[in-house]
């Protein structure tokens, strides 16, 4: 009886720790959730795909809340290559342009399009990280 006595002693004793740190995990979630809303609907990382899904370019983009402040971007490839993108949005539609190439996009359901590329052209698709 004791022994009951005592786990039930020491889970009352633990569960207010256990609850602060829910709160706590629970308030930086919220600050954080409160943060992104302060960022445009392209803030964040995207992965540029071909129609098999690979991954051609991982994007940055920082996406201010204001209408008229332009979009930073950067990128990577998986080979380690990495750079700044030009990074145009009008409405639904969405350019990047980066080195020689150029990767034109329209939104509908997803972000669809074409990455022109030495003389080529491929279908793509833009998809958050």
């Amino acid at each position: 009886m004791k022994r009951a006595a005592v786990v039930l002693f020491v889970g009352v004793l633990a569960a207010p720790a256990v609850w602060a740190q829910d709160i706590v995990g629970g308030r930086i979630a919220a600050s954080a959730a409160a943060a992104q809303s302060l960022q445009g609907p392209l803030d964040g990382t995207w992965t540029l795909a071909d129609g098999r899904g690979r991954t051609l370019f991982v994007f940055q983009i920082a996406d201010p809340p204001t209408g008229g402040v332009a979009l930073q971007c950067a990128w990577r490839d998986p080979s380690g290559g990495l750079g700044f993108a030009t990074c145009v949005r009008r409405g639904r539609r969405l350019t990047l342009r980066f080195g020689a190439r150029e990767v034109d996009l329209e939104h509908r359901e997803a972000w669809r399009g074409v990455l022109r590329e030495a003389g080529r052209t491929r279908a793509v698709a833009l998809r958050r990280s």
